[in-house]
């Protein structure tokens, strides 16, 4: 089994993709993940992405793209693109590629820029985090699901009108404080290809490429739904 090594913790890539969808779950406030071969089936109910396979295993992909067939089925898997795409049939459409990482959590305090507030909100496993604008507006946002030992950072956003004035990293700074504070030591995110140099700067290290392929679903009106990003 490919075995991922970094400071803070060994990881094995099957103990990656579960440690990230144990948290992603909570995160999204979509039911647990049901172990597979080869990795986990999550049921996400969105129009578009009804059911995401994360898996470790490129051959299982394979065998999951032969056997199912229904729109809106998703299948992440640890390999890059050039793998995966030819053992796909042609319902599948496949996407960029995403990066999962790993990082430290520590006790730190953000340092939030002049004009700006800082919201921190547990809800339950989760911690919520806000940036507000003078105006009241939410400039940037975060949340964490602290499972143990490890916790999840998911959907991490500026908005557009307040990027470049280091918020993201505020609000990553909050979140590791917080989810350190509950006793989780090891950060784990799956990153965009824009969020990547983001989290490389904070120290973050990427363990490999998690390639994303799903079976359009046609929307009401026939024209196929845009699939809901949902990384």
């Amino acid at each position: 089994m490919t075995t991922v090594v970094r400071e803070h913790l060994p990881f094995s890539a099957a103990e990656l993709i579960r440690a990230w969808v144990t948290g992603w779950a909570p995160a999204r406030e979509v039911p647990p993940p049901i172990e597979v071969a080869g990795g986990f089936r999550l049921h996400v109910g969105l129009p578009g992405h009804r059911v995401r396979y994360v898996l470790f295993d490129v051959e299982r992909a394979a065998e999951l793209a032969r056997t199912r067939t229904a729109p809106g089925t998703w299948i992440k898997v640890l390999a890059p693109a050039e793998r995966l795409r030819p053992l796909l049939t042609p319902a599948w459409t496949v996407g960029e590629p995403e990066y999962p990482m790993t990082g430290p959590l520590r006790r730190a305090a953000a340092s939030v820029p002049s004009g700006y507030t800082l919201e921190v909100e547990p809800a339950g496993a989760v911690v919520l985090v806000r940036l507000r604008a003078a105006d009241g507006t939410v400039a940037a946002h975060g949340r964490m699901a602290v499972t143990g030992e490890t916790a999840v950072a998911d959907r991490i956003g500026t908005d557009a009108a307040h990027r470049r004035r280091g918020l993201g990293s505020v609000v990553m700074t909050a979140l590791g404080d917080a989810a350190a504070a509950r006793g989780a030591h090891t950060g784990v995110l799956v990153a965009s290809p824009d969020g990547y140099a983001l989290y490389t700067t904070l120290g973050w290290t990427r363990h490999g490429v998690l390639t994303p392929a799903w079976i359009p679903e046609p929307a009401p009106d026939s024209v196929p739904a845009q699939p809901r990003p949902a990384r």
